[in-house]
């Protein structure tokens, strides 16, 4: 999706909410201001983008919630 088309289904979203949807956006969106730009740290951002690349080149495997849970759950049960 395009940053236009995001812009304008948010546009119309805010344009329709309640009280308490704009007061929820509102708050996000000053917590993302006063950050300057991302709740992620720049470590945490990179390695995002390392794992991103792994993934895509087929060098790492993802897993599904689902998985995650059965996965963590063998582990504590071991």
């Amino acid at each position: 999706m395009t940053t236009t088309a995001i812009r304008s289904k948010v546009h119309k979203y805010i344009d329709e909410a309640d009280i308490k949807v704009l007061e929820v956006v509102y708050q996000l969106l000053e917590v993302y201001r006063q950050s300057n730009s991302s709740l992620l740290t720049n470590e945490q951002q990179k390695e995002i983008l390392k794992r991103s690349a792994l993934y895509k080149a087929g060098k790492i495997k993802g897993y599904s919630i689902t998985e995650a849970r059965k996965r963590v759950k063998q582990k504590l049960s071991a």
